[in-house]
This record gives structure tokens, C-alpha cells and sequence, in this order.
């Protein structure tokens, strides 16, 4: 199981929505079976997916000791199952810490163990924080795309992300940033300065951009939302959407790093 997570340290950038939507389409576009992780206690995603939080969430692995396919759901598709996200995991992330007996790094990892076989890839949505539940999705992770929006509190995080990465690396050593995806992108010339930057830096970039939403798009996108689909079931045709075509097409062909 290839393990995929979608993070940055600046919040609002877009990530949840993409993860969701990338799961849905290399679900039912290239067959893949796919484990959803919800890692941010806003439960975002868990929502988007129709979680029954009393079937239990990521805060009984980290607390509880759970395994994973004791809390997975199954989701309305038929190729996607995941674990959902609640506000639990603020106390996890304390009582991680706070437990001396148990080694820290490796709940999620040996909680995963059982399913592993069962799945093609696994996308990890997080959130923009670095706390316990973000540092056992690390140890588990292959590949990291940091998701991003052209201004500079964005970019700051892919800085400060990097500097994550490179610290889990000693716990996981085959942990390294895929690449950077830029999300709701416009040609404007500070843009555009912002983006040189990012690629003087020497960070790997994907050549897919995820456009800026016009009216139209935001609209499809909220209904999307609202009706818990995806974006591909509202408006296949939409930028957005084959944005994110081209964006899995590029992924899943190995594209940046």
C-alpha cells in the first residue's frame, strides 16, 4: 500500500478538498483501492465521506489502541474506505505524549499492519499543525505533496514542511516530499514572482496547477460539498476537474520529486 499525504503548515489551502476529490476519481477512474486516513479534527473529510463516528475514529487508534479494521467505514464507493477524524483527536495528541510506556511513533503503523494488503494506495488528509497524530502519519507516509496557494504565508509552510520532513526522516527514512501542487492558480506578475521562488528553492513542483475557481466553478464546488460528491459527479468538465485529472494523470505517471 503507497501511502499519500496532503499537508502544509498554513491552513485554508485547499488540501481536504483535493485529497477527496483525488480519491474519488483514482478510485472510479483507474480502479485503485484507497484507504482514506482524516487526520484533522475538523473532520472535514469524514463528513464529505458520510462517517459514523460511533463506528469509531483515528482518536481509538491513538488513544485506545485500536485497530485499523476495527474503525474503517466503508464509504458510498464502492473502491474508497476510511478512517474518519473527530475533535477527539485534541486529547489523543495530549495523552500520546503524556503515555511513556508506549513507543509514540509506530501506533498508527502497527494499527495499519492488518490492512495494509487490502488496499492499492492510501491518501492522508492533514491538518495544518504538527502534533502526534501528524508525526505517526509521517512515520507511515511514502510520499508528502504539500499543498500550496501563491502567497506568502502559503510558501512559508512548504518551508517549515520540509524542515518536518527531514526530522521524521531518521523515523522513517522513506518519507521525502513528492512534490509541491499548487492550488488556485492565477497569472498575475507577483504570482508569478511568487512561483519562480518557490522553484529557485530547488523544491520539486508539479507541473499541474490547480486553477483559480471562477464563480461558476465555486458554485460547482459548494454543491459538490453540500451534497457530498465530487466535483467529477457535478461537473466533470469543469477546470477544476480536469485540473485534477491532469494532476492525477501526472501523479500516478510519477511525476515531481
Amino acid at each position: 500500500m503507497k501511502t499519500l499525504s496532503f499537508i502544509n503548515l498554513k491552513g485554508g489551502v485547499g488540501k481536504t478538498t483535493i485529497a477527496t476529490n483525488l480519491s474519488y476519481l483514482v478510485a472510479e477512474s483507474w480502479g485503485l483501492r484507497v484507504l482514506f486516513i482524516d487526520n484533522d479534527k475538523q473532520g472535514n473529510a469524514s463528513r464529505w465521506f458520510g462517517a459514523d463516528e460511533e463506528k469509531g475514529t483515528l482518536t481509538n487508534i491513538l488513544m485506545d489502541g485500536a485497530k485499523a479494521g476495527e474503525v474503517i467505514q466503508h464509504s458510498r464507493y464502492e473502491g474508497i474506505d476510511f478512517i474518519a477524524a473527530d475533535m477527539g483527536l485534541i486529547e489523543a495528541n495530549y495523552a500520546v505524549i503524556a503515555d511513556q510506556e508506549t513507543r509514540q511513533d509506530v501506533i498508527l503503523k502497527n494499527a495499519l499492519t492488518e490492512v495494509a494488503g487490502n488496499y492499492d494506495l492510501c491518501i492522508i488528509d492533514n491538518p495544518p499543525d504538527v502534533n502526534m497524530s501528524v508525526f505517526n502519519v509521517l512515520t507511515v507516509t511514502d510520499d508528502v505533496v504539500v499543498v500550496t496557494l501563491l502567497e506568502t504565508d502559503s510558501v512559508e509552510g512548504i518551508y517549515k514542511m520540509a524542515q518536518q520532513v527531514e526530522d521524521v526522516r531518521q523515523f522513517n527514512p522513506r518519507l521525502a516530499i513528492r512534490g509541491v501542487l499548487v492550488n488556485q492558480y492565477i497569472a498575475f506578475p507577483d504570482v508569478s514572482v511568487i512561483y519562480r521562488g518557490v522553484q529557485e528553492a530547488g523544491f520539486p513542483i508539479f507541473r499541474t496547477r490547480i486553477s483559480y475557481a471562477t464563480r461558476l466553478a465555486k458554485y460547482h464546488l459548494m454543491t459538490a460539498s453540500q451534497g457530498q460528491k465530487s466535483i467529477f459527479e457535478v461537473c466533470p468538465s469543469c477546470r477544476i476537474a480536469r485540473d485534477l485529472m491532469e494532476f492525477a494523470e501526472e501523479l500516478l505517471d510519477g511525476g515531481a520529486a
